[in-house]
């Protein structure tokens, strides 16, 4: 592998944040204690079975903010394309000839009609509808009986623009086509510093899939942020790598970091720091509203990044998540990928099975909940408190 300028720089940087939580983890792994909020927190169920709370929750944090379409390398050169159509309006997104991503309203100005049904690498985009033509900028270029169509300004016939940011390997959109430019440094914060030494600009995608969930999807999201769980939900395959109801707790604001303690760091917690064995473990990155970045590694063989990006459904009981696996770019050597796909199918099935099976009976429960009743999250599940936090700001700010 090609050695990329700073990649020492950026290697130096992400084992010291790496090293920094193994070190509090393992402390906490000592005194079998874990990062603990104030006080408990009731959660309102109707954030979870009001449509007419999911409606303006749509509009607020998924129309209205910088939501993640996909990774840099999900179109890594010029005309390589995706639909990003998870919450209704599709998007196309396209790599330019200049290297830069353009994303539009996938809507033929003519008629409306999808202008691109299939992903692939090219030049041009022509809707088959009537073979309207677009260069990769979204400039009209094509007109077939453009006599039918004299007085209109060709020049405004081009493909609907929506606002588009690339950074740190993550490409952001903004699904309103009239709204302001992402400001994304503002919107990572000190986040930025965290996901830049990841180098996702360069991960490979290897697997990717599409989890339909019977739960709204914050109550499918909630099961992301603590390891209260592990024991009891996951006693054979998660609570079996890493311990239960032990976290560490960091927070950019309206992003955070955790982590859990894995099984491994058992046999040398008591030992001094010198003699411990690297790890590719890095905890989970949560990217506000709805993504989260497991940064862990596969036994005997290296790290691996697992991307979860939960949406909501057409109906408030209803969501999809889209899970893919990548594989770094620093793995060392000649790699088998096919255990990263091994590793994609393990995670697929625990959230299905597991997770989203406990997410869709505590759904339907929350649907008849009696006046007055209240879910609880425990000063232990810190993370989903201050999580809860910034979305009940967000939607009484916007009230």
């Amino acid at each position: 592998m090609a050695t990329r300028p700073g990649i020492d720089a950026m290697r130096e940087r992400r084992l010291a944040s790496h090293y920094a939580l193994r070190r509090r983890t393992l402390e906490r792994m000592r005194d079998k204690s874990t990062d603990l909020d104030a006080a408990p927190m009731p959660i309102d169920p109707s954030i979870y079975t009001d449509a007419v709370f999911a409606d303006r929750e749509r509009r607020l944090l998924f129309h209205g903010l910088p939501i993640v379409a996909g990774l840099s390398q999900d179109i890594p050169e010029a005309g390589d394309m995706m639909l990003f159509d998870v919450l209704g309006p599709s998007i196309i997104l396209i790599r330019s000839k200049a290297g830069t991503v353009n994303a539009f309203r996938n809507m033929c100005p003519h008629r409306g009609a999808k202008v691109v049904t299939e992903c692939s690498r090219r030049t041009r985009l022509t809707c088959r509808f009537h073979a309207w033509t677009f260069d990769l900028e979204g400039k009209l270029i094509g007109l077939p009986g453009k006599e039918g169509f004299d007085g209109l300004d060709r020049a405004a016939l081009g493909l609907l623009p929506v606002p588009v940011v690339e950074r740190h390997g993550l490409i952001f959109v903004r699904l309103e086509p009239d709204g302001e430019a992402i400001d994304i440094d503002d919107f990572l914060g000190d986040f930025a510093a965290e996901l830049e030494h990841l180098d996702l600009a360069n991960a490979t995608p290897i697997r990717r899939s599409e989890i339909p969930c019977e739960a709204n999807w914050k109550y499918a999201f909630d099961t992301y942020g603590e390891s209260y769980h592990f024991a009891s939900l996951h006693p054979t395959t998660i609570g079996a790598l890493a311990y239960s109801n032990v976290m560490i707790y960091e927070n950019h604001g309206l992003h955070a970091r955790l982590a859990f303690p894995r099984e491994e760091f058992n046999v040398y917690k008591d030992e001094p720091e010198e003699s411990w064995p690297h790890t590719d473990y890095g905890g989970l990155y949560f990217l506000f509203p709805n993504m989260v970045i497991n940064v862990n590694a596969i036994a005997g063989v290296g790290q691996f990044y697992g991307v979860s990006r939960l949406f909501p459904g057409e109906s408030v009981d209803r969501s999809s998540t889209l899970l893919t696996t990548y594989q770094p770019a620093h793995a060392d050597g000649v790699v088998d990928t096919a255990k990263w796909a091994e590793m994609h199918d393990f995670i697929q099935r625990v959230v299905t099975d597991e997770d989203y099976s406990v997410s869709r009976d505590g759904q339907n429960n929350l649907r008849w909940a009696p006046p007055g009743f209240t879910t609880k999250l425990g000063r232990n599940e810190i993370a989903l408190q201050h999580w809860h936090r910034n979305l009940n700001r967000i939607m009484g700010d916007s009230a």
